[in-house]
């Protein structure tokens, strides 16, 4: 048990931070923090280790490297920013958190409480400005759970409690206010207990659900899995690839799918979003998806059957939605398609003659696909501006299966490549840009022997507070390869306007009010004002030798690099 003799509850803090496992302590400090600058340094003089302080100079990356760091190492860390309005500046990057599901202690200092009469009262204007009624309100909608500190002898078992609902599936970001009278309080003497006592509940599913799945199944003519977070863990992966061997079922992740959740070169898949087989399914298999189609652009045969997956199948974080489930297994991905393959395999009805002709139509029909995309982007070949499919062509031939890449270039179509499970992540589907650079950040903190590779447009590279990243890349020497498809527009933006008005006046002008990020910079030398390497791309015989270089400077030199692909507008 850690004893507390003459700690602050800030040192406490840290204390038990460290005791708990966790490694980073990403801030974005204010007046709030006096009490923890003070407690890092005396742990440093006391050659205490962790939590290691990263200093992030904007809430933006900050809350995207915690997340970073938890999807490459499965740990939660502390995100820390100054009361009310550091918590307004990180709200995008928490909603980004509570739509994908990984935990954060996102955590904020209050204004102090007191006028006069204690040590770490009220100092300067700002501490009237920056009181709240209620400083959570504003994230509370977007978090599992939301406390203040209120005693210095609550601090075990409140911290406990925080990290322990965060990593309880559905996992999410979870939210503590820190007054600072609270913090430069002295702490309770009782000393703290070295692990928490809390075991995280293993959700299972019902066995007989899973029978009727599999009967389902071995009944179906056309069976189809529609994904978009399997992959959150390496399990769920090797779970899928198993049952759609034995089952031959065709597996269609969306097309904005979140992790690599089925390797692209098995033929059981069959490209991203809806294809010819949507219409024709009899089943329809909806495992770790919110949304698995888009009503108003297509929907299943009315006759299919919809089974729908998952620790949380309905989603009830979502306000509305309204996908119909002939069949709802809830329980812990990976352990539902476990179950489910050895359920289908003793399956009386099961016939492997009609199995072996359905794996062999999957196979045509993969071998297919893979051919259309390099055709696609051999086609532009000579374009300029680049065309974004030219690039990606360069890039897929650059990764090698275990390097990570952050992907949050629209339309990248690098999740083509045959990247190992868990080395592949995009956006979580908040709609919030500028994850990218600072989810790759924490990554390579996390994982410091991978080669990170972040993919962004223009806009989410603008989003993400570059100076801000470029800074702590090299400040904490966290070298990343960064590739920015720079289309000079709000692509997305001139496509919703299009699929309202496609025969409309903006489609008739080709004129897009507010969709323009023209004229373009040179996004470069900003990375080059932080030593890192930078190039401008604009020839489509230099993408391949830019990419090289780059990767160079990034393996070799430890230096971040920014490659600046200058791509045709949409």
């Amino acid at each position: 048990m850690a004893e507390l003799e003459n700690m602050t509850v800030a040192e406490a803090y840290l204390e038990l931070l460290s005791l708990r496992g966790v490694d980073c302590f990403f801030a974005n400090p204010g007046t709030d923090f006096a009490s923890l600058v003070e407690a890092f340094a005396r742990r440093e003089e006391e050659g205490k280790s962790g939590p290691r302080p990263i200093t992030v100079p904007h809430e933006i990356p900050l809350i995207s490297m915690a997340q970073g760091y938890y999807l490459a190492t499965g740990r939660p860390q502390v995100a820390m920013v100054h009361v009310n309005v550091g918590t307004a500046n990180a709200l995008g990057g928490v909603m980004a958190a509570h739509r994908g599901r990984i935990p954060v202690l996102f955590s904020a200092g209050r204004t102090p409480i007191t006028e006069e009469g204690n040590l770490a009262s009220r100092t300067a204007h700002i501490h009237w400005g920056q009181e709240s009624y209620d400083q959570a309100a504003m994230v509370r909608e977007y978090v599992k759970w939301d406390y203040e500190l209120r005693t210095p002898s609550q601090l075990e078992s409140v911290l406990d409690r925080a990290l322990t609902l965060a990593m309880t599936d559905p996992k999410g970001p979870v939210y503590l206010t820190l007054p600072r009278e609270i913090l430069a309080a002295p702490m309770d003497h009782a000393p703290f207990q070295p692990e928490a006592r809390y075991d995280l509940p293993t959700f299972y599913p019902d066995p007989e659900k899973v029978d009727r799945a599999a009967d389902f199944l071995a009944r179906a003519k056309c069976p189809i899995v529609i994904t978009t977070s399997v992959g959150r863990s390496p399990e769920g992966v090797k779970a899928l690839v198993d049952l759609a061997d034995k089952a031959g079922i065709a597996v269609c992740p969306t097309l904005f799918q979140e992790y690599m959740n089925f390797p692209f070169d098995h033929p059981c898949h069959q490209g991203f979003g809806t294809n010819p087989l949507f219409s024709k399914a009899d089943v329809i298999l909806v495992v770790d998806c919110a949304v698995p189609w888009i009503p108003k652009l297509q929907k299943p045969d009315s006759s299919a059957k919809i089974i729908q997956v998952g620790i949380d199948p309905f989603h009830g974080e979502y306000p509305m939605r309204s996908f119909p489930s002939d069949l709802t297994i809830q329980g812990e991905s990976s352990h539902v398609l476990s179950e489910l393959a050895r359920a289908f395999e003793r399956h009386p009805e099961k016939d492997q003659s009609i199995l072996d002709v359905r794996k062999e139509a999957l196979k045509e029909s993969h071998q297919a696909l893979g051919k259309e995309g390099e055709r696609a982007a051999l086609q532009r070949s000579g374009d300029v501006p680049l065309d974004h499919q030219w690039v990606s062509h360069h890039v897929r031939a650059l990764l090698e299966d275990d390097m990570v890449v952050v992907d949050e270039a629209i339309g990248s179509m690098i999740d083509r490549v045959p990247l190992l499970p868990g080395n592949y992540f995009s956006c979580p589907h908040a709609g919030y840009l500028g994850w990218g650079m600072g989810a790759a950040l924490g990554i390579k903190l996390g994982r410091p022997e991978s080669t990170v590779v972040a993919l962004v447009g223009d806009g989410s590279y603008m989003f993400g507070v570059p100076s801000a990243c470029h800074f702590v890349s090299q400040a904490y020497q966290i070298p990343i390869l960064i590739i920015l498809y720079n289309n000079q527009s709000y692509h997305a933006v001139k496509r919703a306007t299009l699929g309202l008005y496609p025969e409309g006046l903006a489609a008739q002008k080709n004129h897009f009010p507010m969709s323009s990020l023209e004229p373009t910079a040179h996004f470069e030398k900003i990375c080059e004002a932080f030593g890192g390497y930078g190039e401008r791309v604009e020839a489509p015989d230099q993408v391949g030798p830019a990419l090289e270089r780059a990767l160079h400077a990034v393996r070799h030199e430890k230096r971040q690099a920014l490659l600046n692909m200058v791509c045709k507008k949409p």
